[in-house]
């Protein structure tokens, strides 16, 4: 009699503990957690060209189940890029044959960084069911490598001086067209160092007058050695309208930010250098203005 009465309690307990386990009670066993991907959902990486002012980075979901993906946390992270980057906006549902980009905040590149590839860690649920992935993310574009670059050529450039564009520029008319004249200063650190300032090209919004020759195009030479200099060097851009549809203007992004060619330690490539609000502003109104539109 008392062996029954033992296994009846035992009985009861084990019923118990199945009833409560996917509530989540403590001393039951939890479900297991999935740690790959399911069929029909992929993860990729890239920037696109309204991320770069930012240095942010799109994590691409692509959700091509019949169930609704609910995103709980992702995050990004690599050798080269650390801290890891969070996505803030969670939960956040990837509904059926879509795909969703989580966007995270990049830290600046760790220049001395060993090699590593890139991980992203998201945790999310289908139809009651959790996964709990760290993968290798494919880098659609084959950005990363490029990012991490112009990350550490620019802090080689900062090594030497900063390169800062002023506070306004001035409107004038040269050859008869409309001419915005925007000075920037390379000022250095006093470091020394390697740093030349070789072209510089404009943007969609802009083309750029080369002072010697007269000709307006996309790149105009430099040729600037800031590494020698024992002072500030100041330098101006020429700035005439590239194009004279008011779009240029309502859509742009990248308008005021120059491309200049620069020479460091590391090597020859590019570094992005974009102007002020208020100048940002102010060359909006000159372009509208000399092409005679209003763009309020």
């Amino acid at each position: 009699m008392p062996k029954r009465r033992h296994a009846t309690l035992a009985t009861s307990i084990a019923v118990t503990c199945a009833a409560f386990a996917c509530l989540g009670v403590t001393g039951c066993a939890s479900p297991p957690v999935n740690t790959e991907l399911p069929p029909g959902v992929s993860i990729d990486v890239y920037q696109g060209r309204f991320d770069y002012a930012d240095h942010s980075l799109e994590i691409a979901v692509a959700n091509h189940g019949r169930a609704p993906l609910e995103v709980v946390s992702a995050e990004f992270s690599s050798p080269t890029f650390t801290p890891a980057a969070g996505y803030a906006r969670v939960p956040t549902t990837v509904r059926p044959g879509t795909s969703t980009d989580l966007k995270v905040l990049l830290p600046p590149a760790v220049c001395a960084a060993e090699p590593g590839d890139p991980v992203v860690a998201i945790d999310f649920t289908i139809e009651g069911v959790a996964y709990r992935v760290t993968m290798t993310p494919d880098d659609r574009l084959g950005q990363l490598p490029k990012i991490a670059a112009e990350d550490c050529r620019g802090e080689f450039v900062a090594e030497v001086a900063t390169i800062e564009a002023a506070s306004g520029f001035t409107e004038t008319t040269i050859d008869g067209r409309p001419a915005a004249e925007l000075e920037f200063t390379a000022t250095p650190t006093g470091q020394g160092g390697i740093l030349t300032i070789d072209t510089v090209r404009g943007s969609p919004l802009v083309s750029l007058r080369d002072p010697v020759t007269g000709i307006v195009g996309e790149t105009v030479p430099l040729e600037l050695d800031i590494g020698s200099a024992k002072g500030p060097v100041p330098f101006t851009l020429t700035l005439i309208p590239a194009r004279c549809d008011p779009h240029v203007v309502q859509e742009d992004k990248r308008g005021t930010f120059f491309t200049f060619t620069v020479t460091t330690r590391q090597d020859t490539g590019v570094i992005y250098l974009g102007v002020s609000d208020a100048v940002r502003s102010a060359l909006y109104d000159f372009v509208a203005l000399s092409c005679g539109w209003d763009r309020h």
